[in-house]
Protein backbone atom coordinates (compact mmCIF):
# COMPACT_ATOMS: atom_id res chain seq x y z
CA UNK A 1 0.00 0.00 0.00
CA UNK A 2 1.66 3.76 -1.22
CA UNK A 3 2.08 5.85 1.90
CA UNK A 4 2.27 8.73 2.72
CA UNK A 5 3.38 12.10 5.27
CA UNK A 6 -0.13 12.77 7.19
CA UNK A 7 0.88 16.55 8.32
CA UNK A 8 4.23 16.25 9.72
CA UNK A 9 7.27 16.73 7.70
CA UNK A 10 8.97 13.54 7.16
CA UNK A 11 12.05 12.57 5.03
CA UNK A 12 10.38 10.36 2.20
CA UNK A 13 6.51 9.49 2.61
CA UNK A 14 6.49 6.79 0.56
CA UNK A 15 8.70 4.66 3.58
CA UNK A 16 6.45 6.04 6.47
CA UNK A 17 4.51 3.30 8.18
CA UNK A 18 0.36 2.52 7.29
CA UNK A 19 -1.59 4.63 9.94
CA UNK A 20 -3.32 2.85 12.94
CA UNK A 21 -6.51 1.19 12.84
CA UNK A 22 -9.15 1.12 15.03
CA UNK A 23 -8.98 3.80 17.34
CA UNK A 24 -11.28 3.73 20.66
CA UNK A 25 -11.13 7.12 23.10
CA UNK A 26 -12.18 6.42 26.10
CA UNK A 27 -13.45 9.61 28.08
CA UNK A 28 -11.78 10.20 31.43
CA UNK A 29 -12.05 13.49 33.56
CA UNK A 30 -10.32 16.45 31.33
CA UNK A 31 -8.91 12.94 29.46
CA UNK A 32 -9.18 10.80 27.30
CA UNK A 33 -7.23 6.99 26.77
CA UNK A 34 -6.63 6.61 23.12
CA UNK A 35 -6.05 2.68 22.18
CA UNK A 36 -5.85 1.91 19.16
CA UNK A 37 -3.98 -0.91 16.61
CA UNK A 38 -0.42 -0.80 15.20
CA UNK A 39 -0.37 -0.96 11.40
CA UNK A 40 1.01 -3.90 10.05
CA UNK A 41 2.96 -2.07 7.50
CA UNK A 42 5.18 0.09 9.38
CA UNK A 43 7.16 1.31 6.56
CA UNK A 44 11.01 0.99 5.46
CA UNK A 45 12.19 1.28 8.97
CA UNK A 46 10.38 0.35 12.36
CA UNK A 47 8.07 2.59 14.30
CA UNK A 48 9.66 4.77 16.77
CA UNK A 49 6.22 5.96 18.40
CA UNK A 50 2.48 7.04 17.85
CA UNK A 51 0.71 10.35 17.88
CA UNK A 52 -2.56 10.84 19.14
CA UNK A 53 -4.20 14.51 18.81
CA UNK A 54 -8.13 15.29 19.52
CA UNK A 55 -9.99 17.30 17.98
CA UNK A 56 -13.68 19.07 19.29
CA UNK A 57 -14.83 19.91 15.34
CA UNK A 58 -13.53 17.01 13.39
CA UNK A 59 -11.61 19.30 11.51
CA UNK A 60 -8.61 20.85 13.58
CA UNK A 61 -6.97 18.36 15.79
CA UNK A 62 -5.52 20.51 17.74
CA UNK A 63 -7.68 20.72 21.31
CA UNK A 64 -4.94 18.12 22.78
CA UNK A 65 -2.05 16.00 21.93
CA UNK A 66 0.28 13.37 23.34
CA UNK A 67 2.61 10.59 22.24
CA UNK A 68 3.61 7.36 23.37
CA UNK A 69 5.54 4.22 21.79
CA UNK A 70 2.29 2.00 22.20
CA UNK A 71 -1.12 1.79 22.80
CA UNK A 72 -2.88 3.34 24.89
CA UNK A 73 -1.90 7.21 24.48
CA UNK A 74 -3.50 9.46 27.39
CA UNK A 75 -4.29 12.47 26.67
CA UNK A 76 -4.63 15.41 28.87
CA UNK A 77 -5.61 18.81 29.78
CA UNK A 78 -9.27 17.85 27.73
CA UNK A 79 -12.46 20.36 28.17
CA UNK A 80 -15.02 18.61 30.15
CA UNK A 81 -18.78 18.49 28.91
CA UNK A 82 -17.19 19.12 25.14
CA UNK A 83 -17.97 16.47 22.83
CA UNK A 84 -14.26 15.48 20.99
CA UNK A 85 -12.47 12.26 18.39
CA UNK A 86 -9.40 11.31 18.29
CA UNK A 87 -6.93 10.40 15.53
CA UNK A 88 -3.39 8.60 15.49
CA UNK A 89 -0.21 9.07 13.29
CA UNK A 90 2.14 6.45 13.40
CA UNK A 91 6.40 7.68 13.10
CA UNK A 92 9.20 6.20 11.59
CA UNK A 93 12.68 7.46 10.70
CA UNK A 94 11.49 8.24 7.18
CA UNK A 95 8.22 10.26 8.29
CA UNK A 96 4.67 10.23 9.92
CA UNK A 97 1.90 8.20 8.48
CA UNK A 98 -1.66 9.60 7.16
CA UNK A 99 -3.93 10.28 9.77
CA UNK A 100 -6.05 6.81 11.31
CA UNK A 101 -9.98 7.22 10.97
CA UNK A 102 -11.63 9.52 13.73
CA UNK A 103 -12.85 7.89 16.74
CA UNK A 104 -16.50 7.87 17.34
CA UNK A 105 -17.31 10.78 19.77
CA UNK A 106 -16.48 10.75 23.51
CA UNK A 107 -16.83 13.43 26.36
CA UNK A 108 -14.71 13.88 29.22
CA UNK A 109 -16.61 14.76 32.57
CA UNK A 110 -15.62 17.02 35.17
CA UNK A 111 -15.17 15.65 38.69
CA UNK A 112 -18.27 13.84 39.83
CA UNK A 113 -19.39 12.60 43.23
CA UNK A 114 -21.55 9.12 43.66
CA UNK A 115 -24.12 7.58 45.47
CA UNK A 116 -25.28 4.41 45.73
CA UNK A 117 -27.87 1.76 47.32
CA UNK A 118 -29.50 2.36 50.73
CA UNK A 119 -33.00 1.95 51.92
CA UNK A 120 -36.03 3.82 51.52
CA UNK A 121 -37.81 3.14 54.38
CA UNK A 122 -39.83 0.20 52.79
CA UNK A 123 -36.92 -2.01 50.65
CA UNK A 124 -33.23 -1.70 49.51
CA UNK A 125 -32.58 0.48 46.45
CA UNK A 126 -30.54 -0.20 43.38
CA UNK A 127 -29.47 3.29 42.26
CA UNK A 128 -26.54 5.05 41.61
CA UNK A 129 -26.71 8.63 41.58
CA UNK A 130 -24.21 11.30 40.94
CA UNK A 131 -23.22 14.93 41.06
CA UNK A 132 -20.76 17.23 39.09
CA UNK A 133 -18.70 18.27 42.05
CA UNK A 134 -17.98 21.80 41.15
CA UNK A 135 -21.68 22.58 40.29
CA UNK A 136 -24.39 23.20 42.71
CA UNK A 137 -27.52 21.06 42.08
CA UNK A 138 -29.80 17.61 42.64
CA UNK A 139 -28.15 14.29 41.75
CA UNK A 140 -28.49 12.91 38.46
CA UNK A 141 -29.38 9.30 38.18
CA UNK A 142 -26.10 7.57 36.95
CA UNK A 143 -26.92 3.68 36.58
CA UNK A 144 -27.86 0.31 38.57
CA UNK A 145 -26.15 -1.50 41.06
CA UNK A 146 -26.57 -4.77 40.19
CA UNK A 147 -28.80 -6.07 43.23
CA UNK A 148 -30.44 -3.62 45.55
CA UNK A 149 -28.50 -3.35 49.02
CA UNK A 150 -28.30 -1.34 52.07
CA UNK A 151 -25.37 -0.72 54.37
CA UNK A 152 -22.86 -0.50 51.23
CA UNK A 153 -19.08 -0.51 52.45
CA UNK A 154 -18.84 2.59 54.13
CA UNK A 155 -16.44 5.15 52.61
CA UNK A 156 -16.43 3.53 49.23
CA UNK A 157 -13.36 4.25 47.23
CA UNK A 158 -12.49 5.92 43.56
CA UNK A 159 -9.39 6.92 42.04
CA UNK A 160 -9.64 9.65 39.01
CA UNK A 161 -11.12 7.27 36.79
CA UNK A 162 -13.13 4.33 38.63
CA UNK A 163 -15.31 4.50 41.47
CA UNK A 164 -15.01 0.91 43.50
CA UNK A 165 -17.94 -0.47 46.08
CA UNK A 166 -17.85 -3.69 48.46
CA UNK A 167 -19.97 -5.17 50.03
CA UNK A 168 -23.48 -4.47 51.47
CA UNK A 169 -26.82 -6.11 52.62
CA UNK A 170 -29.45 -7.51 50.69
CA UNK A 171 -31.19 -10.24 52.95
CA UNK A 172 -27.82 -11.00 54.34
CA UNK A 173 -24.50 -9.58 53.79
CA UNK A 174 -22.31 -9.76 50.31
CA UNK A 175 -19.65 -10.41 49.36
CA UNK A 176 -19.16 -8.26 45.80
CA UNK A 177 -16.76 -5.73 44.62
CA UNK A 178 -18.46 -4.00 41.89
CA UNK A 179 -17.02 -0.44 39.75
CA UNK A 180 -18.07 1.90 37.56
CA UNK A 181 -16.27 4.43 34.94
CA UNK A 182 -16.93 7.96 36.79
CA UNK A 183 -16.49 9.56 33.20
CA UNK A 184 -19.05 7.77 31.62
CA UNK A 185 -22.53 7.03 33.17
CA UNK A 186 -24.07 3.70 33.37
CA UNK A 187 -24.47 -0.13 35.28
CA UNK A 188 -21.94 -1.12 37.22
CA UNK A 189 -19.65 -4.02 36.11
CA UNK A 190 -18.75 -7.17 38.64
CA UNK A 191 -14.59 -6.14 40.47
CA UNK A 192 -14.14 -9.70 41.98
CA UNK A 193 -15.25 -10.81 45.20
CA UNK A 194 -14.59 -9.62 49.00
CA UNK A 195 -13.13 -12.35 51.23
CA UNK A 196 -16.36 -12.83 53.00
CA UNK A 197 -19.70 -11.05 52.78
CA UNK A 198 -19.38 -7.30 54.98
CA UNK A 199 -21.32 -4.87 55.79
CA UNK A 200 -20.11 -1.62 57.59
CA UNK A 201 -16.94 -1.13 56.80
CA UNK A 202 -14.22 1.00 56.09
CA UNK A 203 -11.58 2.11 52.96
CA UNK A 204 -9.29 3.85 51.97
CA UNK A 205 -7.40 4.78 48.44
CA UNK A 206 -4.32 5.93 46.39
CA UNK A 207 -4.86 6.39 42.70
CA UNK A 208 -3.30 2.90 42.58
CA UNK A 209 -4.95 0.46 45.63
CA UNK A 210 -8.55 0.55 46.97
CA UNK A 211 -8.43 -1.05 50.45
CA UNK A 212 -11.12 -2.56 52.16
CA UNK A 213 -10.81 -3.22 56.07
CA UNK A 214 -13.28 -4.69 58.45
CA UNK A 215 -17.29 -5.07 58.26
CA UNK A 216 -19.59 -6.94 59.64
CA UNK A 217 -20.19 -10.36 58.61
Amino acid sequence: MARRNGGFVGQDGLDAPDPPTGVVGTAGIASVSVAFTAPSDAGTSAITGFVAQVSTDDTAYSAGSNTGTSSPIVVSSLTNGTAATVKVWAINAYGTSAPSAASASFTPAGARGLFWGGHDGSSYLNVIEYITIATTGNVTDFGNLTSARGYVFQGQTASSTRGIFAGGYESSQVDTIEYVTIANTGNSTDFGNLSAGKQIGATASSATRGIFAGGNS
